[in-house]
């Protein structure tokens, strides 16, 4: 019978630990605050943000939307980037992706605050990742491999397959399994013969924005299955994972909703915390 890896419990510990820290602050008369800059949020990006705000509510941590209209520029979007860098009332700075239209976010990234990127965007932070030495880590890819640690899902040595070459999930994930001492294989959507790579996967973490992608045809009997999708569909919310399917094969599959998506928010406030806290020991 296949194990859900159901995210609240984890999700749980991780506040916890966060409500504490956040007491600390509050003693101190401070109030952490998170300001995230979104520019026409897709439902998937606003279903996040409304999470983010009722979980910041809960640790007393503000989170404050900047919404740009759909014409901004990204000129428009990089001075209000570099403006809440200079702001000291803002600790942590997240830019909601993906960006519509012509806006590039390659080169927007560069403008997030690195000391506030709680995200981990900024190339600075990535870079300190591809090095072995994460400060910043993108909350998602950070969110599935602590639930496949939490769950001892044995991860060194393991044959890894990440599915999504995005910067705030596959390529950050690839990363940190690889510091777990995983054999890592990135595939994505336009992978030839994808099968090949998922049904020698003994763990796969897929991130690519289709609903249903991954079947259960396509992986091995007994294989973890991390599903970081999150799409938004007239019947709900649903992740990249056949679930149906997939459950019948794998040995333990992230339900979508109930398994990244608590954790992620979790991480990402921590995150927030540590901002603030090490901003505070710089004045």
């Amino acid at each position: 019978m296949t194990r859900l890896l159901h995210g609240r419990p984890l999700a749980e510990r991780v506040r916890a630990e966060s409500h504490q820290r956040s007491n600390v602050l509050r003693e101190r008369g401070i109030q952490p605050k998170l300001a995230v800059v979104s520019v026409a949020a897709d439902p998937a990006a606003a279903t996040y943000l409304q999470r983010l705000s009722r979980s910041g509510a809960a640790h007393g941590i503000v989170v404050e939307e900047v919404p740009l209209g759909r014409g901004a520029t990204e000129s428009d979007l990089a001075t209000r980037l570099e403006a809440l860098g200079h702001d000291a009332t803002v600790n942590g700075v997240l830019l909601l992706t993906p960006l519509p239209g012509a806006l590039d976010e390659a080169h927007i990234v560069d403008h997030i605050p690195v000391e506030k990127d709680v995200e981990g965007m900024h190339p600075f932070n990535m870079g300190f990742l591809a090095d072995g030495r994460p400060r910043f880590v993108p909350s998602t890819a950070d969110a599935a491999i602590e639930l496949l640690r939490f769950y001892e899902i044995p991860m060194r040595g393991a044959r890894a397959l990440i599915i999504g070459r995005s910067t705030v999930i596959g390529r950050p994930a690839a990363l940190l399994l690889l510091r777990e001492d995983a054999t890592v294989t990135i595939a994505h959507t336009r992978t030839v013969e994808i099968d090949r790579y998922t049904r020698d996967a003994e763990i796969i973490v897929i991130g690519v924005g289709r609903a249903g992608f991954l079947k259960g045809d396509m992986i091995s009997r007994g294989v973890t299955v991390i599903d970081a999708g999150i799409n938004v569909t007239p019947n709900g919310i649903t992740g990249d994972v056949d679930i149906e399917s997939v459950s019948a094969v794998a040995g333990a599959v992230s339900p979508v909703p109930g398994g990244l998506g608590t954790v992620t928010t979790a991480l990402l406030l921590r995150n927030v915390l540590t901002a603030t806290e090490r901003q505070l020991g710089r004045r």
